[in-house]
């Protein structure tokens, strides 16, 4: 009997190790926090706005940074990828892509994988930054890769949505839609959630790429779908916001905020935090999708907000670099850069990071 239950216990230690392992690896580095993109971030010392250091690369940056650990992986409209040391902007590596990278890189345990303007998808070793594999596509990418497991996932303009195998770059499948895709995919329930410029919102088999679900829009969409308590939000350039139950695919409601959108939403307790281009990011309640209150800057904030402790991070086409709070909206800090900041931020313990137009990279501590 106590070999029994000892053999079972093993059994179940074995199981749970192999969970663990599941999730580590299949749950990579989102450029949103998570692939579910609610843009939370689980850091505990937060920055004060305080400069650290800079790096000027040359060339406009328009892709959000991701920090894996010491290291911050970024790229530029010259088709640079930097791996630099968060600590103090030292370059580890650099790599050369046959065009421009426009949106953010994703990293796994051993990769980083790029898409450029010129309609090819890398992936480079993590360490030294050689080329692993790359691959065509169909499009010039402009939003940016994100993995998944063993998947690599990338839209290209007026081209496909693809699937691609992250450890020899051989295509599983791509789905084909009207302007093709300018945002990163949502993952969650089963699903591979992502929203075509043309207007439609698309729930995808992950095994095939077919359509399970999916809808009209109002108009061109580029902010990223946000899953989250069994429902997923989608906005479009031209302001509206959908709610949209997953169990049984029941809307909830779609709203027009009071400006076009320029960002993905993040989600923190309950509220929305998007970004207008009238100059304003808004906190929306998600149950109704009523505007709680507003926070007013100098251009169109087109920079993700993101969020952790309390505090919401985001940049806008002023140049100013905004901490503010959560709750009430009020502004905490803000920093002054050289340029319109359109990328999303990143966080890491104690460090924000962010780019400018302009081709800066900042941290902030």
């Amino acid at each position: 009997m106590k070999r029994s239950l000892f053999l079972t216990a093993m059994v179940l230690v074995v199981l749970l190790f192999c969970a663990l392992n599941y999730t580590t690896s299949a749950f990579a580095l989102p450029v949103r926090g998570d692939l579910q993109n609610t843009g939370n971030f689980k850091v505990k010392t937060l920055p004060q706005g305080v400069f650290a250091w800079k790096l000027e690369t040359g060339s406009n940056i328009n892709g959000a940074p991701v920090v894996d650990g010491n290291t911050v992986y970024v790229g530029n409209h010259k088709g640079e990828i930097y791996a630099l040391d968060i600590n103090n902007g030292g370059l580890r590596w650099k790599f050369q892509c046959d065009g421009s990278v426009l949106g953010s890189v994703a990293v796994d345990k051993d990769k980083v994988y790029v898409g450029t303007f010129a309609e090819r998808v890398y992936a480079l070793n993590k360490s030294t930054g050689l080329v692993v594999w790359s691959t065509k596509v169909d499009g010039p990418v402009l939003a940016g890769v994100t993995v998944f497991g063993d998947t690599v996932y990338v839209g290209c303009n007026e081209g496909s949505f693809y699937a691609i195998n992250s450890k020899n770059g051989q295509h599983k499948w791509q789905m084909k839609a009207y302007r093709g895709f300018q945002s990163i995919p949502a993952f969650a329930e089963g699903f591979v959630f992502v929203a075509s410029f043309g207007g439609r919102f698309h729930a995808l088999d992950p095994k095939n790429g077919s359509e399970r679900w999916g809808g009209n829009t109002e108009g061109p969409m580029r902010g990223a779908p946000l899953c989250v308590d069994g429902k997923v939000y989608y906005i479009t350039d031209n302001g509206y916001v959908h709610s949209v139950k997953l169990r049984g695919v029941v809307p909830i409601w779609h709203k027009y905020v009071g400006a076009p959108l320029g960002s993905s939403p993040a989600y923190v307790n309950g509220m929305l935090y998007i970004g207008g281009q009238d100059g304003k990011l808004y906190a929306i309640t998600s149950g109704d999708g009523n505007v709680a209150w507003s926070f007013e800057t100098g251009g169109p904030v087109n920079s993700s907000p993101i969020h952790a402790g309390g505090v919401l991070y985001f940049g806008s086409n002023d140049g100013y670099f905004y901490a503010v709070d959560l709750k009430s909206g009020n502004l905490l800090w803000k920093y002054e850069s050289d340029g319109d900041i359109v990328a999303d931020p990143a966080l890491s313990e104690g460090t924000v990071v962010f780019a400018t137009i302009r081709g800066t990279l900042y941290a902030i501590r």
